[in-house]
């Protein structure tokens, strides 16, 4: 997948203390100025927590040998990763002030019975000969492969045995001197048998960076940062003053109870205000998350306002089908329609709200900039002060402000919503299986959607439920069948209530499509904030109060119902 440039990649390190710094500038210990650090696009860096670690660890001694991962991966090391574009995790893992090597979760490893996976090496010198997973080299060959060739057969002199085609291997030379890294071509057997073609596709050659002997904690990478994270601080702080004073309308924070909006609301209160907090129960939300919001609300006696959708995403389902990357009903359904109720019910002129995003994210986040509005959510100003910050950024502040985040963090995800989320990777999926009771509800809606539209067992084991159209990068056969979906309705009699909406010029379409919304009302609440004469109400679906309706078709512009209503395919 192509790199994708959504800011400036701010990544530098200190050598001197071998210290990561959130950008460019002195090292907070040293003073030394800390060089840049190249990793992939968008570069949204964030620390790696343990049970990370132990994910890296565990997969380099399966690939190498019980424990190599003490030469790979010493203790006591600063680790950040940094998410790469792929169709699956990918990240890339970085300590000592360089890109070391990726961890990747490979869906062609899982379609073959394998693990997942696989730690891709760019080694150094002076990692010693591996337990396995090795290739030996002939004289002849070490100059070319370090010149840039790939590894020929003619030139092994030895390899592992139960290597397998596609296997990352370590390549070294008759000394056992390693040369570089890479997948091999054949299995270990042939690898030494055959007498042309190529052997190993080096893809990185041993660098001249070994490993510094420098043992540090997150104490001091704090330290280290404390004068760049000061300046971002104050920065965020009169940007958060200046939104206030720019707009005359309540302000509050909208908490989500992941680390961004958890950063903001610090950063809020830093800037000496006590705001509201507003949290919407999606009805899909991680127990721990819901606790974590009640538990910040009680630590700073902070008001809370919530909006609970209940069993919306359920319901919904029906006749909807599941959420995909590409067909995200459900943040209309169960986030932004009652998040447009919520402030339509406590702020009826309006109110500014900040949030979490930042930049990195994704696309659309940055094109938003950092103050926008959304259509679907009448009344809100959506700001973010942290929009230029990155994940390391964030992180960095959560631990001086030693604040109380969301646990899910560290048990290996690197951002925490809706445990539904179609935007999840498969590990996190996987993990979810091994450590939410709560997902086999979810494992069995898709299991009896994928029965009654005749898909493929790999629809479910593969998370192909993720799209509604498959990546290219995806090359699975499965074949398209046509979905549930919401089904084509006659005109309604002419004397149904809800028809007020649309006056007395109607047209066949808005009359079809007004019917739709009646009958699959999702009980969002979208048009009910839309409607300025407070005209429309939910009660086991919208209902209208005919003799306050203007027909002003405010109410019109967004509904999931209308937006969503038509599919092709869900694959």
């Amino acid at each position: 997948m192509p790199a994708v440039y959504l800011g400036k990649i701010n990544l530098h390190w200190c050598s001197e203390c071998d210290i990561p710094l959130v950008e460019k500038g002195e090292c907070g210990i040293c003073s030394n100025q800390g060089v840049s650090v190249k990793v992939t696009p968008p570069g949204d860096v964030r620390p790696a927590f343990d049970k990370d670690i132990e994910l890296i660890r565990k997969t380099t001694d399966q690939q190498w040998g019980d424990g190599y991962s003490e030469h790979v991966l010493p203790e006591d090391k600063i680790v950040l990763l940094n998410n790469s574009p792929n169709i699956d995790r990918m990240d890339e893992v970085i300590y000592d002030g360089k890109v070391r090597g990726i961890l990747r979760y490979s869906l062609d490893r899982k379609l073959k019975g394998k693990d997942p996976y696989v730690f891709i090496l760019r080694p150094w010198k002076g990692l010693p000969e591996p337990k396995k997973g090795s290739v030996y080299m002939d004289k002849g060959a070490v100059k070319p492969i370090l010149n840039g060739a790939s590894a020929l057969a003619p030139g092994i002199l030895d390899a592992d045995e139960d290597l397998k085609k596609g296997d990352e291997v370590i390549v070294l030379d008759d000394h056992g001197d390693v040369l570089g890294s890479g997948p091999a071509y054949r299995d270990g057997k042939e690898l030494v048998r055959a007498d042309k073609g190529r052997g190993i596709k080096v893809r990185w050659r041993v660098s001249d960076d070994p490993l510094s002997d420098e043992k540090r904690t997150w104490d001091d990478v704090i330290e280290a940062n404390r004068g760049l994270m000061g300046s971002k601080v104050d920065e965020a702080k009169e940007f958060i003053l200046s939104k206030i004073d720019e707009h005359d309308v309540p302000y509050a924070v909208s908490y989500s109870g992941g680390k961004d909006s958890l950063a903001v609301l610090h950063l809020v209160m830093d800037a000496g205000l006590e705001p509201t907090m507003m949290f919407v129960d999606t009805g899909i939300e991680f127990s721990e998350t819901i606790e974590n919001v009640h538990e910040v609300a009680d630590e700073f006696g902070l008001d809370l306002l919530e909006a609970d959708s209940k069993d919306g995403y359920w319901s919904n389902v029906e006749h909807f089908g599941p959420s995909a990357r590409d067909y995200r009903w459900c943040c209309k359904t169960c986030k932004l329609g009652p998040t447009a109720l919520l402030i339509k019910d406590n702020f009826p002129k309006g109110v500014l709200s900040f949030i979490g995003q930042r930049r990195y994210e994704s696309e659309n986040r940055m094109e938003h900039g950092d103050t926008w509005t959304n259509p679907w959510v009448p009344g809100q100003i959506g700001t973010s002060p942290i929009q230029d910050w990155t994940a390391l950024h964030v992180w960095l502040y959560l631990f001086m402000k030693e604040a109380n985040y969301n646990p899910w963090y560290e048990r290996g995800f690197e951002r925490i919503g809706c445990w539904v989320c179609p935007a999840s990777d498969l590990s996190e999926l996987e993990m979810l299986k091994e450590g939410f009771q709560g997902y086999h509800r979810f494992e069995e809606m898709l299991e009896e959607y994928r029965e009654e539209n005749e898909l493929p067992e790999e629809w479910v084991s593969l998370g192909l439920w993720r799209w509604l159209d498959l990546p290219k990068d995806i090359d699975v056969d499965i074949s398209r069948s046509k979905p549930q979906h919401i089904p084509k309705q006659e005109p309604p009699e002419e004397d149904h209530p809800i028809l007020t909406i649309l006056g007395n010029d109607r047209n066949y379409r808005e009359v079809h499509d007004l019917l739709l919304r009646v009958e699959y009302c999702s009980g969002c609440g979208v048009c009910v904030a839309a409607c300025p004469q407070g005209a429309l109400y939910i009660e086991e679906g919208i209902n209208i109060l005919e003799d306050e309706c203007v027909s002003c078709g405010r109410c019109m512009d967004k509904c999931p119902v209308i937006e969503y209503k038509d599919r092709s395919s869900i694959c």
